[in-house]
């Protein structure tokens, strides 16, 4: 890691709390003191009321941050919060953990609550940021107990923008931006380089670096995938109302090329909002959001599309043309032409003397019989297309002043069309060519009923929530299959001449739900809320169905006591402690019926098979689980320390968080006899725990007419650690049985360990059979430590290598006021975690023959291990990213008044991820980017999604 950096940044650090703290003589702008108002959950409370652990963003500039969701614009927004970009394709949905993981087979992302109404993640892909006013991210048990059974991995509400009383307001809002990808120089190979090596070491070149030479190709295949591409954003509002209605209606269009080959998504979306007084007691609204979005994807993975050789050419021209083989595999090439995709099998059996390509013998340079990979991703065609409406209908009646009712329907549905066609081109037999479509439908139905008190008597302060509600959730799709397509010009089911099968299917869970919440304060010094929500969900065992979670939360603003109200140092000072519990019911059960599982994981469910009775085929089933009746919820208990602080006339403020999460009950698959047909089945049992810390500092350093400059601290500290896994403690598991890389899951040690042997040192070149062939290529052996001092290398040496959790996340922004320039930037990074990056073994060609040690030759062989089994691919995955920069100028008033028709006028220049410094030994493409596999074997990730880095000009007009 560039050690320079985080100098640099403790520096500012450093200047930034030094200068909040000196004493100005400049002119102190005179801030109107206007309490504000936090979203809590079915209602809103005074910020300084509160008793929970809850962080608000607003919408300043966010919107101005050149990404495709909403999601990803968080990135060192919230501390506690963890979002990655682990995809690089362009739509892709980043993981978000808020305060660790806390689950291990079901979900741990967040809860994701739409103005009032929960929706499944997926939405965060269809929203526009020009809509959205706010997140508030609830992150402590007390604070997303309201949310019962979902708010164990914390809640992030969000609120849309909505009409203001007067003029309406019409505005413009665009960007433009180009994208590029940040290459690995470890995945960069150099032939003449290699050549020049293989020199120097033997005094001769060999015959296959000679043909390579001859050639004349020195392909960088991150330069060909990693093409670039450009995003463009519009959206147009109308906003306004008068006293009584109040609307907000907009449309908006994104188009983000990404940075990868045939990488592309298109984002439509339109939004309606209106509120409206009926009568003195009664007022209705209602929210509609539909949204279109399209996205091919990069059909392939980065490890196998790099890791082809670069002596090979794209396309055949009328240069390397002249070395195809047209005499090989009986003729396989005999009609190859200027345009075809080049194959490395081309070019073998080259003879040197002649210059002549030769049935067999000769040279002979491949390493792979695969087809060209710019074919393998070209010639497939991967989309999903998406339509979804999410929207609410509300009626509030006041009974009082105080009292009030409301009542709301509301829903979201989504259907999505994937379609994936593999062209004849795609592989090397046009036989493969395959088409796959599926369709489904989810349709989720929610109708919240619920009663607000809120009343201010003396010193007292009450409000009161109580209220009951339903949800309906149904999933429905169709997929089928074919294949033997002898042409592309037809892509349907019935084009292709083998059938190869298709399911149906459909699932539908229900939740009833009861909560309530009390929130009391006393003189504005001393404050107290109890909440309570009992769910009952359809997937669990009729005795289980439902599930309790209470929790309470105290707090004291010792600032407003006479000892401290005076004080000309503490402006604000409150302590906030936190004690309830929340649920996860939400499972990730992985294979063909995982969704089956998921769904109704307590009962006895079956397959569909046929069996063979008396020499005929007949309907028969099977059973894929074994049922539990007794499964309930998952449960996370958590205490929380807070203190918010203002010092200095409030020039520094933020907040100090303590918390410990204990997740227990989990949802496992548990190791059962096999006599009973299965080797695991779901139970209730292990028990995960995350403790850490989270800080907030927010300095107001300098604040006058002509000159603002604030700074934003944000950092967090997590620790994760397994307290129980059943039976299956000291579980070692791997995620593909070819690369059988090992992890561990060890009481007293995070859920994910990465498990196997020490490297002691690397095998000599002198014992490698080929260290120069292929270009680029690495032994895939190593020496290993004996770690017991037993004189053998087995598993008693093996040990846990690292883990994938970081131990700090950070952020560090300033935004600085020049007249009407503008400008912000921010740096966020993270330490400590690691990835197991098996891209290594792909892209380092470590299973090549070509490059295996000398048996005859070697010493000690019987202390080498493969090096996947080891932690020469154990990486640090730290990094510091400057994330955002903008720089903005606001058109003066006087300048728009001469065009009658403007009222504000915005021109800005923005980058992300302007600079990107990765961890010294890491040979990835983005150490944030994680594989999909589990929760017990996190981390693994073949050399990832490209980091990328966007420069983009905006505009912004108001009329």
């Amino acid at each position: 890691m560039n050690n320079k950096l985080p100098v640099a940044v403790a520096f500012l650090l450093f200047g930034s709390l030094l200068t909040a703290q000196t004493k100005k003589k400049d002119t102190i702008l005179k801030e109107q003191k206007i309490e504000e108002v936090v979203m809590i959950g079915y209602g809103t409370a005074k910020k300084s009321h509160l008793t929970g652990a809850i962080s608000k963003v607003e919408n300043k500039d966010l919107d101005q941050i050149t990404v495709s969701r909403v999601d990803d614009a968080l990135v060192g927004q919230v501390s506690g919060v963890n979002v990655q970009a682990v995809e690089g394709e362009a739509g892709s949905a980043p993981t978000i953990r808020i305060r660790g993981t806390g689950s291990i087979s079901g979900s741990s992302e967040p809860l994701i609550v739409v103005d009032g109404m929960v929706v499944s993640n997926d939405f965060l892909g269809s929203l526009d940021m020009n809509n959205v006013a706010s997140f508030e991210v609830l992150k402590d048990a007390a604070s997303a107990a309201i949310y019962g059974s979902r708010g164990g991995n914390g809640v992030i509400l969000i609120t849309t923008k909505q009409g203001k009383d007067g003029k309406t307001k019409f505005s413009y809002n665009t960007f433009f931006g180009v994208k590029s990808a940040y290459k690995s120089d470890a995945y960069t190979y150099d032939i003449a380089d290699t050549a020049a090596r293989e020199l120097a070491a033997t005094g001769t070149i060999s015959d296959r670096t000679k043909l390579i030479q001859l050639i004349g190709v020195n392909t960088d295949w991150q330069d060909v995938f990693f093409d670039g591409g450009t995003i463009e954003s519009h959206n147009v509002s109308a906003r306004g109302g008068n006293k009584t209605t109040k609307f907000n209606a907009s449309v908006g269009y994104l188009h983000d090329e990404g940075v990868l080959l045939t990488d592309d998504f298109k984002k439509f979306n339109l939004q309606l909002k209106l509120d409206t007084q009926v009568s003195d007691k009664f007022k209705m609204g209602f929210n509609l959001s539909p949204s279109y979005t399209n996205q091919r994807r990069f059909d392939g993975s980065t490890h196998d599309v790099l890791r082809q050789a670069p002596w090979l050419p794209v396309y055949l021209d009328e240069n390397n043309i002249k070395f195809v083989n047209r005499l090989r595999d009986n003729g396989k090439y005999a009609d190859a032409k200027i345009g075809d995709y080049a194959i490395e099998r081309m070019f073998d059996n080259y003879n040197l003397a002649t210059g002549m390509p030769v049935a067999s013998g000769g040279t002979s340079i491949s390493d792979t019989s695969n087809v060209n990979p710019v074919a393998k991703v070209e010639e497939r065609n991967r989309t999903a297309k998406k339509f979804k409406i999410f929207g609410n209908i509300y009626g509030e009646y006041s009974f009082t002043k105080d009292l009030k009712f409301r009542t709301s329907i509301g829903g979201d549905y989504q259907n999505t069309e994937a379609r994936r066609y593999q062209g004849i081109l795609s592989d090397l037999l046009a036989s493969s060519a395959q088409l796959d479509l599926g369709a489904e439908n989810a349709f989720h139905l929610v109708n919240e009923n619920y009663f607000t008190y809120d009343k201010t008597f003396g010193n007292h302060d009450v409000t009161a929530v109580a209220g009951v509600s339903a949800e309906k959730f149904n999933t429905r799709g169709d997929e089928s299959s074919a294949s033997g397509y002898t042409s592309d010009l037809v892509q349907t089911i019935q084009a292709g001449s083998v059938f190869l099968g298709g399911r149906s299917y459909e699932f539908e869970q229900t939740l009833l739900s009861f909560y309530g919440r009390f929130n009391y304060a006393y003189d504005n010094k001393y404050l107290f809320s109890l909440s309570y929500r009992r769910d009952g969900s359809s997937i669990f065992g009729k005795d289980n169905k439902y599930g309790d979670f209470p929790a309470a939360s105290i707090g004291w603003a010792l600032s407003k006591e006479n000892f401290l109200k005076d004080s000309r140092i503490i402006n604000n000072l409150k302590l906030r402690a936190s004690y309830g519990f929340t649920g996860n019911k939400d499972l990730r059960i992985n294979g063909d019926d995982g969704f089956l599982i998921e769904n109704y994981p307590s009962l006895s469910l079956l397959n569909p098979s046929t069996a063979i009775v008396n020499n005929a085929p007949v309907n028969a089933y099977n059973p894929i689980n074994i049922s539990n009746p007794f499964l309930q919820w998952e449960r996370s208990r958590e205490i929380n320390l807070g203190l918010d602080y203002g010092i200095f006339r409030n020039k520094i403020t933020g907040s100090v968080d303590l918390y410990q999460r204990t997740s227990d009950k989990l949802l496992l698959n548990n190791p059962i006899s096999g006599t009973t047909g299965f080797a695991n089945a779901l139970a209730n049992i292990g028990e995960v725990r995350n403790s850490g810390i989270e800080i907030e500092i927010r300095t107001k350093n300098i604040t006058n007419e002509k000159f603002r400059w604030t700074s934003t601290i944000l950092a967090s500290k997590n620790i994760n650690e397994l307290l129980d896994f059943g039976d299956s403690n000291g579980l070692i598991q791997n995620v593909d049985d070819k690369r059988a890389a090992e992890w561990i899951n060890l009481v007293g040690n995070p859920i994910s360990s990465f498990y196997g042997w020490v490297v002691d040192k690397e095998i000599p070149a002198q014992f490698i059979n080929n260290p120069y062939f292929p270009i680029g290529g690495q032994a895939q052996d190593v020496y290993v430590k004996d770690l017991n001092g037993d004189g053998l290398i087995d598993d008693e040496d093996k040990t846990i290598l690292g883990n994938p959790y970081p131990d700090f996340i950070w952020s560090f922004t300033n935004d600085f006021t020049i007249g009407n320039f503008n400008i912000s930037f921010m740096f966020q990074g993270s330490h400590g975690a690691e990835v197991r990056n098996m891209g290594d073994q792909y892209l380092f060609n470590h299973f090549n023959s070509a490059q295996d040690f000398n048996a005859a030759t070697t010493p000690n062989q019987g202390f080498i291990k493969e090096k996947i089994f080891t932690d020469s691919i154990i990486q640090d995955a730290s990094y510091i990213a400057w994330r955002n920069l903008n720089i903005g100028y606001n058109i003066p008033k006087d300048m728009l008044a001469k065009l009658n028709f403007l009222t504000s006028a915005r021109i800005y220049a923005a980058g992300q991820n302007l600079m990107y410094w990765m961890a010294n030994g890491y040979t990835g493409l983005n150490p944030e980017s994680i594989n999909t596999t589990s929760a017990t074997t996190y981390g693994y990730q073949r050399a990832g999604s490209p980091v990328f880095r966007t420069i983009s000009l905006g505009l912004n007009l108001e009329f």
